[in-house]
């Protein structure tokens, strides 16, 4: 979009105002290119390396020795499914990894275990507003 023509007509004849106007839109305009690049390089499957681990320290999910990139990208995306459950018994089974068995502990909690052997509190969904400790 050429923003240059939503200034005041009395203003575009103006030389020192359009280069101004020009270089903060150019700024502008690189901040908007950005955007889309950003997106890819921090979401959980694009991210390699660096920016995987800050994705797994923002979930609360650190990276354990011996996890490769797909491992533990695939540990983030199980947690991003869990964060969106809708905590009814029926629809618990579309969260749930193929590999995971989980075991009631007859105390009113579950203990989960996954193949890469992730803590339950990681794996385990969990409703909305309800906090795991």
């Amino acid at each position: 979009m050429d923003y240059m023509t939503l200034f005041p007509g009395y203003t575009r004849d103006k030389p020192h105002f359009a280069a101004l106007a020009a270089a903060v839109l150019q700024q502008v305009n690189d901040l908007i290119a950005l955007v889309p690049e950003m997106e890819a390089g921090f979401s959980v499957a694009h991210a390699v390396g660096a920016q995987l681990d800050a994705l797994g320290v923002s979930l609360s999910i650190p990276r354990q020795s011996g996890w490769n990139d797909e491992t533990y990208r695939s540990i983030l995306l199980r947690k991003l499914r869990r964060n969106q459950w809708n905590g009814l018994n029926d629809s618990a089974f579309e969260y749930v990894d193929e590999g995971e068995t989980f075991t009631d502990n007859c105390n009113g909690t579950v203990t989960a275990t996954t193949v890469e052997a992730v803590p339950a509190k990681d794996v385990m969904p969990v409703p909305m507003g309800v906090r795991a400790i």
